[in-house]
């Protein structure tokens, strides 16, 4: 199992590491959860039929043992929802919907600025927002404002304000304060 573990994540060809993905899928993800892993490390390949593949597999595993959908995996579902690829969305939402997810197209509901939204198990979805008057739905709040400059990712900046600091401690030390 380790081999295809190590071939899933370093072969060169897609169609090698697409083939190890299908070994693993052979592996039980109860006794072998590091299999769940290398499904999770494959939904980020480069190549779709390897993040498709991926996606299938972990929906055969939570098919057969329900207990390997855990957190990590549904993150990784729930990023791979957004995949260029419609057949990595369509196998993702499969393996979602296997793990207790309701997913819903957002674009149904005309709301596109997001690809997906997904449910929680049970079907427990956020509440709308309340109408404000005249009927119609309350805007969305607007972003956090962003705060002050962000002095300290700018390098050149920091290096100015630490020569600064050290030449104004310096001064003091011999007491020729200037």
């Amino acid at each position: 199992m380790a081999h295809w573990i190590y071939e899933s994540q370093t072969a060169c060809h897609a169609k090698d590491r697409r083939k190890a993905i299908k070994k693993l899928g052979k592996y039980e993800c109860v006794c072998n959860p590091e299999i769940m892993c290398a499904f999770i490390y494959g939904l980020n390949d480069t190549d779709e039929r390897v993040r498709k593949e991926s996606a299938v597999q972990i929906r055969k595993q939570t098919k057969k043992n329900p207990c390997c959908c855990n957190c990590k995996v549904v993150a990784a579902l729930t990023c791979a929802l957004g995949d260029c690829d419609k057949g990595v969305v369509k196998a993702a939402t499969k393996a979602l919907c296997q793990c207790g997810y309701d997913v819903k197209d957002c674009c149904e509901n005309n709301c596109c600025t997001q690809t997906a939204s997904c449910a929680a198990p049970g079907g427990t979805e956020p509440a709308p927002a309340a109408p404000a008057e005249g009927g119609e739905a309350a805007p969305a709040p607007a972003p956090a404002p962003a705060s002050a400059e962000p002095e300290a990712y700018f390098p050149s900046r920091l290096k100015n304000q630490q020569t600064k600091a050290r030449k104004a401690s310096l001064s003091n030390l011999f007491g020729m304060g200037g």
